[in-house]
């Protein structure tokens, strides 16, 4: 066998080792999936239906495809989803990066009657939501980011970042864990506490909120106030009274009137300076507010702009 064809069969050989590999994978995903659907359906009383899903090892993604949620009782579908996405999730451990990408939600026609008191465009739109989790088990750092869009009217997003997170990620994986099983109440209260304390141990980096129209925002919003009775510049009008009394920094009070006044977009980032956790940071932003607003600007750092 001379050495182009000894390449050619390591090839072939590694490509059929891969679809095996990735056929045993994708029935034992298959298994887990429906296990998860399984607990969820016994959790909320509804019915979970999907068409496909398939793994693939080298990004360890697994895709489902053609979701159908449903009430069963009076078998109504409730919502359908596209595709679901989910990279780098593990069972036992907090991976270094999550991500899970929801395409295509859609909320039924014949759930019209649980979308009373919703707007025609939001019971009509298609949704999308992206949200991951990036975490460095040695320094304890972590990065949540979340995403979500509403076809044609609006889209947003939340980032954050944290200091000090492995006390809150262990609590999370064994609240996860006992989900599998049935807990008793002295589980659940002692996984709750443990959840309460590690989320106050946290130490914030910096966040970040941005909301950008997608088309039909203004429009959406005005629609919404004329059903309270109110046009556009009395919503202004108000706005401008209640930010008048806000102790909040005139820069972002100044985004938030630019916003509301074009309903186009509006942005606003924090960073933390100094590294202190949730408790002893929430403390001080409130003093602060309720004393001397003036000196916020030594807790965080704002950056914020509106049109």
């Amino acid at each position: 066998m001379n050495k182009s064809t000894l390449a050619v069969a390591v090839v072939v050989l590694a490509g059929a080792g891969y679809v095996g590999a990735n056929y045993y994978v994708n029935e034992q995903v298959k298994q887990e999936i429906t296990k998860q659907i399984s607990s969820f359906e016994q959790q909320s009383g509804l019915t979970v239906s999907f068409a496909n899903s398939s793994v693939d090892l080298f990004s360890r993604g697994v895709e489902i495809t053609d979701l159908t949620i449903s009430q069963p009782d009076e078998k109504i579908t409730l919502f359908t989803i596209d595709k679901l996405n989910i990279v780098g999730y593990e069972q036992d451990k907090i991976s270094p990066y999550t991500e899970l990408d929801l395409v295509g939600l859609k909320l039924a026609k014949e759930a019209a009657e649980f979308t009373q008191g919703m707007s025609p465009e939001l019971v009509n739109a298609t949704y999308h939501l992206k949200t991951s989790l990036a975490y460095d088990d040695a320094s304890g750092a972590s990065e949540v980011k979340f995403a979500t869009s509403a076809e044609g009217i609006v889209k947003t997003s939340f980032n954050a970042a944290f200091g000090n997170s492995k006390a809150f990620m262990d609590a999370s994986l064994a609240a996860s864990k006992i989900q599998g099983d049935t807990p008793n109440l002295e589980q659940e209260l002692q996984v709750q506490s443990q959840m309460m304390t590690a989320m106050q141990s946290l130490e914030l980096k910096s966040l970040a909120v941005n909301i950008d129209n997608a088309g039909t925002l203004p429009q959406f919003i005005e629609a919404e106030l004329a059903q309270q009775g109110m046009t556009k510049d009395d919503f202004e009008a108000v706005t401008a009274q209640q930010l008048m009394y806000s102790p909040m920094p005139q820069e972002l009070k100044d985004a938030i009137t630019d916003f509301v006044s074009g309903m186009e977009s509006l942005s606003i980032s924090v960073t933390v300076p100094q590294s202190q956790n949730m408790m002893a940071l929430g403390q001080q932003l409130s003093l602060a507010m309720a004393q001397n607003p003036e000196t916020l600007s030594e807790l965080i750092k704002i950056n914020a702009s509106g049109k």
